[in-house]
């Protein structure tokens, strides 16, 4: 019984906090709600990466390549064949996860920094393709036709829906079969094969599966600026971002991508951003620190911190009821 209930209380957390972000919807101003969709576009953007370089040990520089596939479906389907937007945000997901699949057998056939460099070349080829595309309006990029985009609230609805299904992807891998599987390729990948594992295979599941949520967030984002272009839409900053928000929060871990997430938007993209050079200063300073001091993560770092203080606490009411 209790492991069922443990097995349960994941995907049980993730609907409760889904519910709650749902019933304040109405609460949050036009402005809050743009706030709020741009921070959960950021969280599964995080959870993502941190599925495929944190679970399977594959490092992605191609982010923007798979966002802007997802970006650029959704916005040709509504300018060119007037869907609707909940049929382009499924066609996002869906033209991400058609890349990476055929993506897959080159890529996933590299490793290391091989895979990283390919994945980054993916990038740059795509961004160059779409400048000179006229099909996808080149580098004036796309507009998206206002009178067909949903209004802010949901969005905000749609991006929870997104962003509950990273959750339970990370809650799926952490704890299922596979996912054991998975972190066993990542961490001795021949002893892992020895055992009958398919490397290839396990990949590229979370490869593809990685590149639907990264998708959905460009479907998300192309809703949300109604116009875009290459330069943006296909940039390595995304890459950035989803690396820094891993690395900062906890790798492979399940809250630090959210805490990552929060840190860097808040952080690192209004507060920072505001100071030029100096804040890039800055920035680099931070991920330093923390790079040298919590090499696995500010999420790690903070748990440990929190069970010390529980223990210690623990200790003198033990002590105290004792005497």
């Amino acid at each position: 019984m209790s492991t069922a209930m443990n097995r349960l209380a994941g995907p049980l957390a993730v609907v409760l906090l889904a519910a709650a972000a749902l019933a304040v919807a109405g609460q949050l101003s036009r402005y809050e709600l743009d706030l709020a969709v741009t921070l959960l576009g950021y969280v599964v953007l995080a959870h993502a990466w941190n599925a495929l370089a944190g679970f399977s040990g594959q490092v992605s520089l191609g982010v923007g390549a798979f966002l802007g596939a997802g970006a650029y479906s959704a916005g040709l389907l509504m300018v060119h064949a007037e869907a609707p937007f909940p049929v382009a945000l499924l066609a996002a997901g869906a033209a991400a996860g058609l890349l990476a699949l055929v993506l897959s057998v080159p890529l996933l056939r590299l490793h290391g920094d091989y895979f990283a460099v390919g994945t980054l070349a993916v990038s740059l080829a795509l961004q160059a393709w779409a400048l000179n595309w006229s099909f996808v309006g080149r580098s004036e990029g796309l507009q998206l036709p206002v009178g067909s985009l949903p209004d802010g609230q949901t969005l905000y609805e749609l991006a929870i829906a997104v962003a509950a299904g990273a959750f339970m992807l990370t809650i799926w891998i952490q704890r299922s079969r596979f996912g054991l599987r998975l972190m066993a390729v990542r961490d001795h990948e021949a002893a892992a094969t020895g055992l009958g594992v398919s490397a290839f295979r396990h990949r590229l599941v979370v490869f593809v599966l990685s590149s639907v949520l990264t998708g959905l967030v460009g479907g998300l984002i192309a809703l949300q600026q109604i116009s875009f272009e290459p330069t943006g839409i296909l940039s390595l900053n995304w890459t950035v971002d989803a690396l820094l928000m891993t690395i900062v929060g906890g790798m492979g871990t399940f809250f630090g991508p959210v805490l990552g997430a929060v840190l860097v938007y808040y952080g690192l993209t209004t507060v920072l951003a505001g100071l030029g050079a100096f804040g890039l200063v800055i920035e680099g300073a931070l991920l330093v620190t923390i790079v040298r001091f919590a090499p696995q993560g500010l999420w790690p770092l903070a748990r440990r911190a929190a069970s010390g203080a529980a223990r210690r606490v623990l200790g003198r009411s033990q002590a105290s009821v004792a005497s």
